[in-house]
This record gives structure tokens, C-alpha cells and sequence, in this order.
């Protein structure tokens, strides 16, 4: 985030799961909402400037690439375990990795208890429930399906930046929005139509 905006930095990260919803299609459909998908997310993303930096680019696609492997791992660990275990494990293995970090940096003696409590709140609301119900999902729904309602995710930051923020959006932005939004109802479609029993 350092090196490149946040929307661009959002919209490489999604390049992962979007190459494993291509890799792991079985329908020629499937590939369709992967590349409505794809060109929404070119589109959405913020090209201007002098040109982006090369490794905050190689970091966000670093980060595509633990999308996509969160996508097949959980997907896998929902089917072991509950999901407010597979989510309890990762926010202990998440917390002692950043932890040496939050140790050495002196950071710690900052914390107020108002901070804290906002730190405990922002992490049930951004992490523990969105997981939990991920963990849920992505034990009901394929891994190529996951992946391209995943790419949702830079939409509705567009959106909110919208009606939040005031951010105005291009014509290329909102074309961005509509074939996102085709591509997720799409692949959602798509999956409902290859279970048996549904119409």
C-alpha cells in the first residue's frame, strides 16, 4: 500500500483467484464469467499516473497468489472442521505472526483502551465473521465459483467510495461494475445448475 494505490493494489490481488476459477473450470461457462470478470476488474482498476511501482505490483500479486491458495485450503479445512475453528486457528497463526513485529516495534505502549476495544471490534467485523461465513461458503460452493464472486470485492469498494466517500466513477468504472456483477450471477448460475436436483 506504500508503493501502490489500494485499488490497484485490490484489483492484482484478485488476478489469484481469478486464475484459479480458470484452471479449475469444467464449463465453457465458466470461462465466460472468468473473463467478464477479468476485463471488470482491468477496467476498475486506477491506471493513470506515471506508471505503477514494479514491486508493489509483484506484492499484490504475491497477495493474489495467498487468495487463491486460501480459496483451495479453506475450502478443504471447511469440510474437516467447524468454521469457527478453522477461523479460530488462523486468527491465532495470523496474531503470532504479526507479533514479533508489534513486539520490537514499541507500538505496544501506545495501545490505549479505547484503541483496544477498536481493534477488538475491527477484528470481529473484518476478519472473524467475513471468514466464518467464507469458511461456510466455500464448503457449499466450487473453487472457481468462490473465486469469481470474490471479485465482487473491488466493486463494492467502488460503490462505497461512491456513496461514502463522493468518489466519482468513470464510464469504464461503472461498464467495471456491471460485468462484475454479470460474472458473479453468472458463476453463481452456473454452480446451481451443475448440482443435481436443481433448476
Amino acid at each position: 500500500m506504500a508503493r501502490i494505490p489500494l485499488g490497484l493494489a485490490v484489483t492484482l490481488e484478485f488476478v489469484g483467484p481469478l486464475l484459479l476459477a480458470t484452471l479449475t473450470s469444467r464449463q465453457t461457462l465458466d470461462l465466460l464469467w472468468v473473463a467478464l470478470a477479468a476485463v471488470g476488474v482491468v477496467l476498475i482498476a486506477p491506471w493513470s499516473g506515471q506508471g505503477p511501482d514494479g514491486l508493489g505490483m509483484i506484492l499484490a500479486l504475491l497477495a493474489g497468489g495467498c487468495w487463491a491458495a486460501y480459496v483451495v485450503l479453506g475450502g478443504k479445512v471447511s469440510r474437516v472442521v467447524s468454521s469457527g475453528v478453522g477461523v479460530t486457528a488462523g486468527m491465532i497463526v495470523a496474531t503470532l505472526t504479526v507479533l514479533p513485529f508489534i513486539l520490537t516495534s514499541g507500538a505496544l505502549v501506545k495501545v490505549t483502551p479505547g484503541l483496544l476495544a477498536a481493534g477488538a471490534l475491527l477484528a470481529v467485523l473484518s476478519s472473524a465473521v467475513p471468514f466464518t461465513l467464507e469458511l461456510i461458503a466455500l464448503r457449499t460452493l466450487p473453487a472457481r465459483t468462490f473465486s469469481v464472486l470474490l471479485s465482487l470485492e473491488p466493486v463494492v469498494a467502488a460503490l462505497f467510495g461512491w456513496v461514502v466517500l463522493r468518489e466519482t466513477l468513470l464510464v469504464s468504472q461503472w461498464v467495471a461494475v456491471v460485468l462484475v456483477m454479470a460474472a458473479s450471477a453468472g458463476g453463481a448460475w452456473t454452480a446451481r445448475q451443475a448440482r443435481p436436483g436443481t433448476a
